[in-house]
């Protein structure tokens, strides 16, 4: 009876406790190379702009048409993915409406719609030059989240002043502490031997 001797070698996956073994090489994306800018071609893509993150891969969007709805994050926009496209109130989306939906015109619940892109800044900059929008309509979350930023940041009123001043030390006091000092007899009496520390 012959023993088949062969060994078999895995590669590595990247796991363990460790944060950084979460990107492993083979899941980074290639940061130097410029996407393509997607914008809305279908009547049920449309432009929007976080108002509130509610957690559990939710959002809350306002539209460009100036309503307020529930947006799914899909699973493209989360886990390994999440990096370059993070949410936070105030980024601009394109999301996609589910126009087989029952629209619930009436009650307090938003309509539904996923997400289908995360702009950048320059991105933001670029749709601002090329689609011709009612772009006013973000302004207020802008303005609300850059208030919110401006709360926690000291202004120029605010800043506080510190005064340097130099210690001056008496040098009267430091030269009477050292005559104190060499004063004292450096002799130790030690059963009746007289021993000089300076000799020592």
């Amino acid at each position: 009876m012959v023993k088949d001797n062969t060994i078999n070698y895995n590669m590595v996956k990247n796991a363990g406790g460790n944060k950084s073994k979460k990107m492993g090489r083979k899941f980074v994306s290639q940061a130097h190379v410029q996407r393509k800018l997607r914008l809305s071609e279908d009547e049920d893509e449309m432009y929007a702009c976080v108002s509130k993150m509610l957690g559990n891969g939710m959002c809350y969007v306002l539209g460009i048409d100036n309503t307020q709805r529930m947006c799914i994050i899909r699973n493209k926009f989360r886990g390994r993915s999440k990096r370059h496209n993070l949410l936070n109130p105030g980024s601009w989306v394109l999301i996609g409406e589910r126009s087989w939906e029952t629209k619930k015109d009436g009650t307090n619940k938003y309509n539904t719609c996923d997400l289908l892109e995360v702009y950048t800044d320059s991105e933001v900059a670029q749709m601002k030059e090329r689609v011709n929008e009612k772009w006013s309509v973000f302004k207020t979350i802008e303005n609300m989240n850059q208030s919110k930023v401006d709360e926690g940041v000291l202004s120029a009123d605010d800043t506080l002043g510190f005064e340097i001043k130099e210690s001056v030390v008496d040098l009267t006091v430091v030269q009477e502490i050292n005559d104190e000092m060499n004063k004292e007899p450096s002799v130790v009496i030690v059963d009746e031997d007289e021993i000089d520390i300076d000799d020592i």
